[in-house]
């Protein structure tokens, strides 16, 4: 089964350079929740949630909300946790395969 929320994002990236933008760069802010697994980026003064390399919340207009969101435990955030984290696994046994 898979989940289609689950969107990949480029780890650890400072600035971009972005075509549709009018200075040709565009600013990713990259913001670690304390004791927890989660980031919040924010692109363009829209923040998002994360877990490694992968997006876990929609679109917010702060990061306020999005840590917020994050910081509640919910059992749809634990299964989306536990989805991503068999995926991250299936990744990594795909790859020990690939190499054996």
């Amino acid at each position: 089964m898979k989940d289609t929320k689950l969107k990949q994002l480029q780890p650890n990236v400072k600035e971009v350079n972005n075509k549709d933008s009018l200075d040709g760069k565009q600013t990713i802010q990259r913001e670690e929740i304390k004791d927890s697994p989660f980031h919040v980026i924010t692109i363009e003064g829209e923040s998002f949630g994360v877990m490694g390399d992968y997006r876990l919340t929609e679109k917010a207009q702060s990061k306020e909300e999005v840590i917020e969101q994050l910081e509640k435990i919910t059992w749809n955030r634990i299964i989306q946790v536990i989805m991503l984290l068999e995926e991250v696994k299936t990744k990594l046994n795909d790859k020990i395969k690939e190499k054996i």
